[in-house]
């Protein structure tokens, strides 16, 4: 018998983003400077941490999580479900955008602080 997925809780997938994301510490991005979930050097971005390499495409390139804000299905957030990742929870997708800003937007410099800012704000810390 399958044993039901046990999918990450909000404070799993922020902790294990910002462990990521800390550890990398670098923006993964293409040539152009364009944020990638992976990019060819191996880094990966704050949800193409999330997504286990069995179910990464690169198809699912070039489309933010915030676009899935108001969608009820696609190929990113299929990925992520099987990553264990509830990315149908809009509480989830909130995160996720949250991180995603974090990555695409402030310097490498400043994660410390937003991320720790971020636990904070969702009491995960």
């Amino acid at each position: 018998m399958l044993s039901p997925i046990t999918m990450l809780s909000p404070k799993d997938i922020y902790q294990r983003v910002s462990r990521h994301l800390l550890d990398q510490g670098a923006v993964s991005e293409d040539d152009n400077g364009s944020c990638r979930l992976r990019s060819a050097n191996g880094r990966k971005c704050a949800i193409g941490s999330l997504v286990r390499d069995e179910h990464y495409d690169p198809a699912l390139e070039g489309v933010g999580i915030s676009y899935y804000r108001h969608a009820h299905d696609g190929k990113l957030l299929r990925a992520l479900y099987a990553s264990n990742v509830n990315a149908y929870d809009p509480n989830v997708i909130d995160l996720l955008m949250e991180l995603e800003q974090i990555h695409d937007d402030s310097s490498v410099e400043e994660w410390p602080h937003r991320l720790a800012v971020l636990g904070k704000r969702h009491a995960f810390v």
